[in-house]
């Protein structure tokens, strides 16, 4: 018996030393070395708003832009083996969206010209991860892109390589050479409920139209307001979108967007806008409440749009919210909040708008 059990052992010792051997040993280097897209300020963090915004935006709108949605590090590498390191701020869970979506990340590949997903980087449970990325791939010298978590902050962040692996900045100008999209909403803005961040679709679309968007999606407070006005201020975008439909009361919504686009057409007097509706709520269909709410807010913005126009405010467009998630009902994972198909219905049919009122931009 005492023969058996050893034997069964050494052969579970071997087998598992195998599997170590089978994780490269790998040189991590700080990702701030590399450039940061998705983020309009200098500051040498992964958050969205720069710090003197913690006193100028309410105190959720300052949380929420501490998580890292739509920031993302570009580099280039001929690593057989990537991996990734990290810490987030706050550890969060949720009951409806994954961790991976929550606080995990996401690797691209620049493969003919277009972003292929290579894998994503599974958070631990923890604050502490570490993940390899790649394993054995070939030398190849590419260009990535990799997108961190969608609603939790990054403390810090290390980029790591094989042993004898180069990395370093990216020589393909993709995602560096064209302004970027602003886009300020709720938290379908902010990426829930994607299963992992590239499949948030504001991160579709930066893929789509290798151009980077200013995700300034805050989950519960996307609220037309002139703090977060402030900072659309500061950035030099290609295309401000404002997508506020679905956080704030019908009753405010006409005054308040009437506010804003004041704010930021004084700010940027030729930048196009575009003012997006909310789409209907699946259980809208069964609840006549809700139904009526998601009209209201649909009629408020249309309002307002109308009496900008009659203001004569340039450069203002308005995008229904009919279509956005397909007919066949299936595109959420709580009726609000879209799956990764839903992720992709949305981006599908905002590409040709953003790409007609960006392009020459």
């Amino acid at each position: 018996m005492m023969n058996k059990t050893m034997l069964s052992l050494m052969a579970l010792l071997m087998c598992c030393s195998h599997l170590f051997a089978q994780t490269p040993s790998l040189v991590y280097h700080d990702a701030r070395e590399f450039p940061i897209i998705g983020k309009y300020h200098q500051e040498p963090n992964y958050n969205r708003l720069p710090a003197r915004y913690e006193k100028t935006v309410r105190p959720a709108v300052w949380a929420l832009s501490r998580n890292a949605a739509g920031i993302a590090i570009r580099f280039r590498t001929n690593a057989t083996s990537i991996g990734a390191r990290w810490k987030v701020l706050n550890n969060t869970s949720m009951n409806h969206m994954t961790a991976t979506g929550i606080r995990g990340l996401d690797l691209y590949a620049l493969v003919n010209n277009q972003w292929q997903f290579v894998n994503s980087a599974i958070p631990e449970n923890g604050f502490n991860s570490e993940r390899t990325i790649l394993k054995k791939g070939d030398s190849t010298w590419r260009e990535y892109v990799l997108f961190l978590p969608l609603y939790d902050g990054v403390d810090s962040l290390s980029i790591g390589v094989n042993t004898g692996a180069l990395i370093e900045k990216p020589q393909q100008p993709l995602l560096l050479d064209k302004k970027p999209i602003v886009y300020y909403g709720s938290s379908i803005a902010q990426g829930g409920c994607a299963t992992r961040p590239g499949m948030a679709y504001t991160n579709i679309l930066v893929r789509q139209l290798q151009r980077p968007i200013v995700n300034l999606g805050f989950s519960g407070n996307g609220m037309f307001e002139t703090s977060v006005g402030e900072a659309i201020c500061e950035t030099d975008p290609s295309l401000i979108v404002i997508d506020c439909n679905p956080n704030t009361q019908p009753e405010l919504i006409y005054e308040r967007a009437v506010i804003l686009i004041a704010q930021i057409r004084a700010c940027k007097p030729q930048t196009r806008i575009l003012l997006v509706e909310n789409y209907m709520y699946e259980h809208g269909y069964f609840e006549k409440d809700i139904r009526d709410i998601v009209f209201r807010k649909r009629a408020e913005l249309k309002k307002a749009y109308a009496y900008l126009q009659k203001a004569g405010v340039k450069n203002l467009y308005y995008l229904s919210g009919d279509g956005f998630l397909g007919n066949d009902h299936e595109g959420t994972v709580d009726g609000v909040h879209p799956t990764d198909v839903g992720m992709e219905r949305f981006a599908a049919h905002i590409l040709p708008t953003l790409r007609k009122l960006a392009k020459d931009q």
